[in-house]
């Protein structure tokens, strides 16, 4: 779609000279929607022929640690959530199977 990102990218591109921007930052890749793209596509494909849902980027203890915190605070696994910044969504996927396990249990 043509969405709001384009204007972004073409400030991205104009950047690239090789030498910092008024901010002092040098260019980098990593802030091109293109570069990006190319990384989501890149997972996507993976999850789907082989079934792997990639790194859990802050560790898996970090995603136990908040779904032990959410069953303290008693908010259930099936509430809904907004996940900042989700990368992967590994730990979305990890809350559903959760829930489902927990519905096949009762």
């Amino acid at each position: 779609g043509g969405g709001s990102g384009g204007g972004c990218a073409g400030a991205a591109a104009r950047s690239r000279g090789g030498s910092p921007g008024g901010d002092g930052f040098a260019p980098s890749a990593l802030g091109t929607r293109e570069h990006w793209d190319a990384v989501y596509e890149r997972e996507l494909q993976t999850f789907q022929e082989y079934g792997d849902t990639g790194e859990i980027w802050f560790g898996e203890e970090s995603m136990n640690r908040l779904i032990r915190w959410m069953q303290k605070r008693e908010i259930p696994l099936d509430a809904s959530v907004l996940d900042i910044g989700t990368g992967n969504g590994v730990f979305l996927v990890e809350l559903v199977e959760r829930d489902r396990e927990r519905e096949s249990m009762s």
